[in-house]
């Protein structure tokens, strides 16, 4: 496919997910622009990316945070929800980042401080932790979230907040996979299951939503046609030009 005819799929990408954003959510949009003409203080504006294993949704996202200098959250809101909630960062709470709540995670908290709900498995300790701080932090700044069901937990009503699922075919995750782990092809397709497969629970648990509906999403990317650097411009031109 030559370069000209990528260039008119990223344009008609683009055209196509504002359209289905701002039929999807013209109450909302209303609402910005109602805040906007009576001059009150604009909520925050913040990007959503859940992802499949090997998609590159996570470069993509530190891409545009640094574009357009806002803070990225990712790894680093295990250790700010823990600090949040007065927990020292065990491997119990490792393990349970990102991850739906089973047998194997049912460890009861007792500790930390009044943020934090005694008696609760690991997994819906950190959970409710980092819900909570995801709402502080988008109170008060632009950010970038990766996962964590940032677009389930924040108030459309508070937030102006865009939600983004970014996959690419299996081959090509696979291949990605085995470059940045130095893994072997049958080990890479392991991993990747593995890892999607526990994104998929710990998502559809929490939510009770269908972490590989598109309808759950204002964009679905794939990062193969489009290439990290072209995935991330998209966002970053819906940001400053449309939210």
């Amino acid at each position: 496919m030559g370069r000209g005819r990528h260039k008119v799929l990223y344009q008609e990408t683009f055209v196509f997910f504002f359209l289905e954003w701002y039929t999807r959510d013209k109450e909302r949009h209303n609402l910005i622009v109602y805040r906007a003409k009576e001059g009150c203080i604009m909520a925050h504006k913040v990007i959503c990316i859940n992802r499949r294993c090997g998609s590159g949704g996570h470069i993509i996202g530190e891409m545009v945070a640094k574009e357009l200098g806002i803070k990225y959250y990712d790894k680093n809101l295990l250790e700010l929800a823990l600090e949040y909630g007065g927990l020292d960062q065990t491997k119990a709470f490792e393990n349970a980042d990102e991850k739906a709540t089973n047998s194997a995670f049912y460890r009861l908290q007792y500790n930390g401080n009044d943020k934090v709900e005694k008696g609760k498995p690991a997994t819906e300790t950190l959970f409710q932790l980092q819900k909570d701080l995801m709402r502080e932090i988008t109170s008060k700044e632009d950010c970038v979230i990766i996962g964590r069901c940032g677009d389930y937990v924040l108030d459309p009503d508070e937030v102006n907040f865009i939600s983004v699922f970014v996959t690419a075919p299996f081959d090509d995750r696979v291949a990605h996979i085995m470059d940045n782990n130095h893994l072997n092809k049958r080990q890479a397709i392991v991993l990747t299951k593995k890892i999607d497969k526990r994104r998929e629970d710990y998502y559809d648990f929490f939510t009770k939503r269908d972490w590989k509906d598109a309808k759950n999403y204002d964009f679905v990317l794939n990062s193969s046609a489009l290439g990290y650097e072209k995935a991330a411009k998209l966002l970053i031109n819906f940001y400053k030009d449309i939210m």
